[in-house]
This record gives structure tokens, sequence and C-alpha cells, in this order.
């Protein structure tokens, strides 16, 4: 039986203050959630073309407000800061943005799209997350990186990250996932909060990411959500297609927003994190999950950094945000973390030209890597 794969935005967090729960376990509170869920009638359903279902929620009650925590929270309906994204050549490198598959479609106004899931498709969500280390330079067994990140130093204050990343199709088998993604985290050990970002392929299907596993997420646009599929796919040495990402604190109310091709996706709100008010180490890079048969899946395109942005995968105009300004990397040196250099690696370039501004490759064939 073929497997299909599917590319979905992915975003992971570690939330330490989500204590307010009651001690039961895991699968029991997924069923909870999962019955919660169903009891949350749509104004209207949408049927997608990879084969999922998407209904129409109240913006007010969405999922994410059954959280303990956002009882009494305040929707904050845009971000108060402001998006400057330059524009590029697109002559020099063929790039193109992807598109999503409901690009054409959308949910009515003051209802958000929220992605239709069986209790099983939550069971099985639950497996593979507890499969990740949710940190952005520290392994698991059967997780493998190849990352670039900032240097921790005692005054690191960052609120936000940005990139253009171009979506590939990894091959990937059941119980397996990679993925591409920015990163913000702020901590140590048992206290670090995280939230990546970025596309995902696993042959799950039907089952995304862990979006489901990220209680309290604010879903606020009425096309693009978590979970949703990608239509465009890069070619090897040919057409380049990639998603400007970007997670971004909002100065004001301090949530952690998530953008995408400029478009507000949604936030994690403040209350959510015990150690979050600002980052103090973000990154850019690749991530894979799961070990069948002795064999680690693909990551990126599934090619070793070679120089020619068309082969392995890349992240072009990385910056990051500090409180009043966005900045570049040229004056803050950069750390690269991999883990299994025989099977993936990561080439950073620093400035590659006008039009890439700093630039890196990362990715590789996978296989024997180890646990």
């Amino acid at each position: 039986m073929a497997i299909l794969l599917f590319l979905s935005l992915c975003l992971v967090t570690n939330t330490y203050r989500v204590g307010a729960t009651l001690p039961i376990s895991r699968t029991e509170e997924l069923e909870e959630r999962h019955r919660k869920l169903i009891h949350k009638p749509p104004i209207r359903s949408i049927q997608t073309e990879f084969g999922y279902t998407i209904d129409c929620v109240d913006i007010n009650k969405q999922p994410a407000f059954d959280h303990p925590l956002l009882k009494n929270h305040k929707l904050q309906r845009k971000p108060t800061f402001l998006q400057r994204r330059s524009r590029t050549s697109e002559h020099v490198l063929p790039t193109r943005t992807s598109v999503f598959e409901l690009e054409k479609d959308s949910c009515p106004i003051g209802y958000v799209p929220i992605r239709r899931t069986t209790k099983d498709e939550l069971i099985r969500m639950k497996s593979l997350s507890d499969y990740t280390y949710y940190s952005l330079v520290q392994g698991a067994p059967g997780t493998h990186f190849a990352a670039l990140y900032t240097k921790k130093r005692n005054n690191n204050s960052y609120v936000g990250v940005n990139a253009h990343i171009n979506v590939h199709n990894p091959r990937v088998k059941k119980h397996q996932m990679s993925c591409a993604q920015i990163a913000v985290q702020n901590g140590e050990h048992d206290g670090i909060n995280t939230i990546l970002f970025g596309w995902q392929s696993d042959a799950f299907k039907k089952t995304g990411c862990y979006n489901m596993l990220c209680p309290g997420f604010v879903q606020i646009d009425r096309n693009v959500f978590l979970g949703i599929g990608v239509r465009n796919i890069s070619d090897y040495g040919g057409q380049q297609f990639e998603l400007p990402l970007s997670i971004l604190q909002d100065s004001n109310s301090k949530n952690w927003w998530l953008i995408v091709n400029d478009i507000n996706v949604g936030y994690f709100p403040a209350a959510l994190f015990s150690n979050m008010s600002v980052a103090d180490l973000v990154g850019w890079g690749g991530r894979v999950t799961g070990v069948v048969k002795g064999t680690s899946p693909q990551m990126g395109s599934g090619y070793f950094p070679d120089g020619d942005l068309t082969h392995a995968c890349f992240a072009r105009r990385i910056s990051y945000n500090v409180p009043e300004s966005l900045q570049e990397p040229q004056k803050n040196p950069l750390e690269i973390y991999v883990d299994k250099p025989h099977c993936y690696n990561l080439t950073y370039f620093g400035f590659f030209d006008d039009n890439n501004r700093y630039t890196f490759q990362f990715g590789g064939p996978g296989g024997d890597c180890g646990m």
C-alpha cells in the first residue's frame, strides 16, 4: 500500500505551567479533548483535497479556550506589530511562495478553521510526540538534528525569529517524521519553553503533526491553520517553492504570534508559558524522528548541502527580532549542531548575496544513523 506523504505546518511547545489539569493518564486526557471537540458544532465543514475535514468553529468557542489558564483570556484579533518583509528579486533564484489547500476557500467571518481529528488520530499523534524531545538542539533516542542557532549569553533577549525555507517532500516511513523549522526557546533542562514552527512530512496521512497536543493555541486566520496542506513542492535543480516564516512576540500582550506568507495564523497566549517573557535562543534547521528497521528518514530534500540552493533544503534571509528592531546575524556568532554528520549536515554561508542575505543549507539522506 502506498503511503501518502503529507506536508503541513508544524508547531511544538513545551509549557510547564500546564499543571492545572487533573492528574489523569495522557490517553484519558486525549479522549476528554476529543469529546470536547466533537461537541463544538461547526457552522460549516470543508472537505479538503488531502482527504480530511475542516470545521468552521465560532472564534470565541474554539478549543483553545477549553484550557484552564485561558478561562478569562481576552481574544487578540490582530497583533500590534508591523510586518516588514522586504521584496526579493525572483530572477536571482527561481523561488516562488508555496500555496495552501484552502487558498480559495475560507470560514465565514467570526469563525475559524479547526482540523477535524478522530480519537485514534490523537492517540497516534501522542505516540509520535512521545518519541521527540522538544528542544532545538538537544537530542533524544531516534531524533536527529541539523540546526543553526544563536550563542547563549547572559544578556540575550529575543522577541522573534524569521526565515524563508523551501519546501521539500523527504521520504518517510510509518512512525517517522521530517521537519524544517524556525524556533524560539528560553530556559534550561526541564524548564525549557520552546516554540517550533515550519513544514513537516510524515507518513500518518491524516494526523498532520502535534498541533492538537499543543492546547491553548488561538486560531485567528480564516484560511490558514496549523496542519494545513502545502500544495507546491520544490524540484531538485529546478523550481523552488518556499514559505516565509516568523514567530514574533507582541510587545503589548506578550503573546507569541505565528506568521506564514505574511498571514497572522494565530498565537500562543503569554499565560501558557512558565518562562517565555523573552527568548534567550533562536534558531533554524531540520529535525527527524523515528527509526524503522534501523533506518532514519531523509531530512530536507534528502541531499547534503553543496552550495547550490536548488539542491539541498535552504533557509535564506534568516534574521531575528530584539526589542525595537529586526537584526541579521552579521555581528552575532552562530553555532552549528549536527548530531549525525554521516546522515545529515548543515553548511552556513553567512552573507550569500543581496537577494538571499544570510543563508544556509541543511539536510541529508538519513539511513543507518543509530539512536
